[in-house]
């Protein structure tokens, strides 16, 4: 998952809509956030948990979690329709671009800040699609088990090296790495919904009355002249969008420093076409092998019995028949024998015909066992060609998926570096063109929704005015309980088998991954190591020669800070390659985690500052850093710079009556300085973006 942007809109202290554009750029994985404490760095933080997770993602710092609303607009709302917080996270998961959007009401407030309205969309060939159950599926994207590792309080993270911890390390391990698939096995299988109840009713839908139905009918009329209207509305905003943004592309292929740039940028985004095109043919072609002759490849087992039953048939000789019943019956009604010798009633030679009949073959059967031998052979053959197809066709989408890969990460760059020029005229149309082209992916969104929303609206009024009645049948589900609870006991036995085979192999690439990048930090004869328990330890060896002998170290809390940090990231470069990983366990996919850290440094001493703020960058895929000006100053300051790792800068602009003695009223960045604070009777914070 690598997070694009994040809109807050009356999000606690943040009154009004404010966003933030994250940076995706490969070689500039990180966005740093000044702030000083107090001025909304946990709100900020917990903004993107609630977004994702709801109430239950709220970390322990984010105090009165039940008031979400921004206090100005609780106080005296001018409109009870206005007064509502808003969360929405644009994010790319394996390929697919997401839209995420998280709501809650003051009316919803007030009666249960935990039932918020959330909708997720994924957008697929342009269009976009709807997900059910979305909560479900950000589980499935992100588990909420993981976040407290990718979205944390750098100060409070060392309590993960606590041996107190140990089980949720355990299950961290399992929901980044795949064992959670072999977890929710176990779990499903020893459920009494399953292993205690075999058989399961389903009841009866009762119909609608007609009443309800009249009534159904009228609101759907209603409903479906509104969404029309919108629809129309959309697709004028999304022509409007498209024209100004092929403006700004001529604008930029006529500049003589974006020029080339622009140009490749056109070649990337036509060959993007062509390549998504490619896949979407590729799609349908495997489906419809699959559908078509997909049988075949689980009908290995028969083939071989079938060959095996035609191979016996022919050592025995009865297949081909060398005489059939057929030809001896002739013989025997003619009276003459091929060789001309009769075979008349009672004597020797019609003895002998007559006896050929109990080796002879049927005819029928003869045919039955040829046409049988001849469909096996069909059927080996397809099951050939169509394994071949699926092995090629799959390849051919991995290249192409990863072709798209490869043109969204140039297309980034092109935008970095268009971003980065000196000209003024560049800077300024490039910033609007991603503007424009956040704004268009919203409107196709929105057009999507609507154009979903009136097939379902129209779907429902067909089968209203139509009354048709729906049912479902009831059913139960018999079967003998003996058998099916032995191999519900047996398949746990072996998925708890796999589970620790699983762990035992992964622990030892894990602590190899930690090891190295420990060492990256701290230059001291330590190394870190997670036990069989799932405990982080620190450890060194003591004593010389034949003599030495390893030992635990007690940590300090800057050592505890880093070995928690070590064992995050290399749980999230596991987890990034997972798919090459050899385990029992094959075809999991590998996935990549953003890292979202509040005030990393802050107990840590200026020898391991230096050290982590070098590393930083090389955490995760996309490292998002929150840093007041007294950490940031520095070793940081000076390692972060010297990467040129940082893509994005925000800073937290607090307005408010006070502030904290400690909290700087403004920062320097590089050779500029920008004000973090607004003396003001209302409280608020802001997010502005920095160019150093």
């Amino acid at each position: 998952m690598i997070l694009e942007k994040l809109v807050v809109e009356n999000f606690r202290q943040f009154r009004g809509r404010h966003e933030m554009t994250f940076s995706t750029e490969t070689q500039k994985n990180v966005t740093v956030i000044h702030a000083e404490n107090g001025f909304g760095k946990t709100a900020l933080l917990n903004a993107l948990l609630w977004g994702f997770y709801g109430h239950p993602g709220l970390t322990e710092k984010f105090e009165q979690p039940h008031n979400i609303i921004h206090e100005g607009l609780v106080r005296s709302p001018k409109d009870l329709r206005e007064a509502e917080a808003r969360v929405t996270i644009l994010f790319r998961h394996s390929g697919e671009k997401y839209t995420l959007s998280r709501s809650l009401s003051l009316p919803q407030q007030n009666d249960d800040s935990r039932k918020t309205e959330l909708h997720l969309e994924v957008q697929r060939d342009g269009q976009p699609i709807d997900i059910d159950k979305p909560q479900w599926a950000v589980e499935a994207l992100m588990p909420s088990g993981i976040s407290p590792y990718l979205f944390f309080d750098g100060e409070g993270i060392e309590h993960l090296a606590m041996e107190k911890n140990a089980g949720q390390i355990r299950t961290a391990i399992y929901q980044m790495l795949g064992l959670s698939l072999l977890e929710a096995g176990i779990a499903d299988l020893s459920h009494p919904n399953v292993r205690g109840r075999l058989v399961k009713e389903l009841k009866d839908n009762t119909d609608e009355d007609t009443v309800r139905l009249i009534e159904r009918e009228q609101k759907l009329v209603t409903e479906i002249e509104t969404l029309t209207k919108r629809s129309q509305v959309c697709c004028e905003n999304q022509t409007a969008v498209a024209k100004e943004i092929d403006g700004i592309d001529k604008k930029l292929a006529a500049n003589n420093e974006a020029r080339a740039l622009q140009k490749r940028r056109q070649t990337l985004e036509d060959e993007e076409k062509g390549v998504c095109l490619k896949l979407r043919e590729l799609t349908s072609k495997l489906s419809a092998c699959i559908a078509e002759d997909g049988f075949t490849l689980f009908s290995g087992k028969l083939v071989r019995s079938g060959f095996e039953i035609t191979q016996r048939l022919r050592q025995e000789r009865k297949m081909p028949a060398k005489v059939l019943n057929i030809f001896v019956d002739e013989l025997l009604q003619t009276g003459e024998c091929v060789c001309g010798c009769p075979l008349t009633l009672g004597s020797p030679a019609r003895a002998k015909v007559e006896a050929l009949r109990t080796i002879a073959g049927d005819q029928h059967f003869n045919n039955a066992v040829s046409a049988l031998d001849h469909s096996l052979g069909l059927i080996d053959g397809v099951t050939n060609r169509v394994r071949a197809t699926i092995r090629d066709g799959v390849n051919e989408r991995d290249t192409l998926s990863r072709r798209l890969r490869q043109i969204a990460e140039e297309q980034i760059l092109i935008h970095a570096q268009l971003g980065g020029k000196d000209d003024e005229e560049v800077h300024v149309l490039e910033g609007e063109r991603e503007k424009k082209l956040f704004l268009q992916r919203e409107l196709i969104l929105e057009e999507g929704r609507l154009d979903k929303d009136l097939k379902d609206d129209q779907r429902d009024l067909d089968i209203v005015r139509r009354e048709i009645d729906s049912s479902k049948q009831s059913a139960s589900i018999a079967a003998k309980a003996q058998r099916r609870l032995k191999a519900v006991d047996e398949s746990i036995a072996l998925l708890q088998t796999i589970r620790e085979h699983e762990m035992r192999d992964l622990r030892k690439i894990l602590n190899d991954e930690i090891d190295l990048h420990f060492q990256n930090i701290i230059d001291r004869a330590y190394w870190a190591e997670l036990s069989d328990d799932f405990v982080l330890r620190l450890k060194k060896r003591v004593g010389t020669g034949d003599f030495q002998e390893i030992i635990n170290v007690a940590k300090s809390s800057g050592q505890g800070q880093i070995t928690s940090l070590v064992f995050i990231a290399s749980l999230v470069a596991l987890a990034r390659r997972r798919a090459a990983i050899p385990t029992i366990l094959k075809d999991l996919e590998g996935g990549d985690y953003p890292m979202v850290m509040d005030s990393p440094f802050g107990q840590l001493g200026q020898d391991f500052q230096a050290g982590v703020a070098k590393w930083i960058p090389t955490l995760a895929p996309q490292v998002v850093v929150f840093v007041s000006s007294s950490q940031y100053k520095g070793k940081v300051e000076e390692m972060l710079n010297d990467g040129r790792r940082v893509g994005r800068r925000y800073m937290l602009a607090y307005h408010g009556p006070t502030k904290r003695s400690e909290a700087a009223a403004s920062i320097v960045l590089g050779s500029k300085q920008f004000t973090q604070y607004f003396h003001c009777e209302s409280e608020y914070t802001e997010i502005r973006e920095i160019e150093l």
